[in-house]
């Protein structure tokens, strides 16, 4: 149809055409025959991405109404202590819905849910569920840190350093991984290894953070006064 159009354009306006615009126009055509087909299938791809686009966003914020309804179940069951609640609706979330921010959100609920039923493996298996699948670093830091409080509560100190070191803390949770680190090291013993985690969470934090303090405190514990202050009085 297009080929017929110019075909007919071109017959029309010949007649009123010199030379150099009959070649322009020759060449318009060439360029259509020639990309003609393709600049068709990149309109309908633009035009198909917009619709794909929307009907995604519509898809998207469908998911997200359902995924926070099923959140606040979970949240609802934890607070009427309906473990059972808990346990369907944080599956159902999580294998439905498990791209969500809220199916990682619900799941650190749940974990912190079942710590304080000391119902370690669920606390455990919500943590791990975190860790591996959430799209958002911090939270999979934060499940991280849970599930070695996790392990650490069984004594598992090999498993919950092995935790620790086989995930990569984005800078704003190194501190804090140092500061498990020293937990796990002491408890086990290492006295001079948990002091240079000690160390090295103490410098990591800001100083105006209070929980800085807290790491002091562990160092002073052992006998020793935070690296980064004799530095500083030196």
């Amino acid at each position: 149809m297009v080929e017929r159009f110019l075909q007919i354009l071109m017959v029309f306006m010949a007649t009123h055409f010199d030379l150099q615009e009959q070649e322009q126009l020759a060449t318009l055509k060439h360029f259509w025959s020639s990309w003609g087909t393709l600049i068709s299938v990149a309109v309908f791809a633009v035009v198909a991405a917009i619709a794909g686009f929307n009907g995604y966003q519509y898809w998207q914020s469908s998911q997200a109404s359902k995924a926070a309804e099923l959140f606040d179940q979970v949240r609802v069951g934890t607070e009427q202590q309906q473990a059972d609640a808990v346990t369907q609706r944080l599956e159902l979330l999580q294998s439905s819905y498990g791209k969500t921010v809220q199916a990682s959100q619900a799941s650190l609920v749940a974990g912190r849910y079942w710590v304080e039923k000391e119902n370690w493996a669920a606390a455990a298996d919500a943590f791990k569920w975190v860790a591996s699948n959430s799209k958002d670093e911090g939270f999979r830091a934060l499940a991280t840190l849970h599930l070695t409080s996790v392990q650490m509560q069984q004594q598992q100190w090999d498993t919950a350093l092995a935790t620790l070191n086989g995930f990569s803390f984005p800078y704003e949770f190194r501190a804090l991984r140092d500061d498990r680190k020293g937990d796990i090291l002491q408890k086990q013993g290492k006295t001079q290894e948990a002091i240079a985690a000690y160390n090295a969470a103490f410098e990591a934090f800001e100083p105006t953070a209070r929980y800085r303090l807290v790491v002091q405190s562990k160092l002073n514990a052992l006998g020793q006064t935070p690296a980064a202050l004799n530095r500083a009085g030196a």
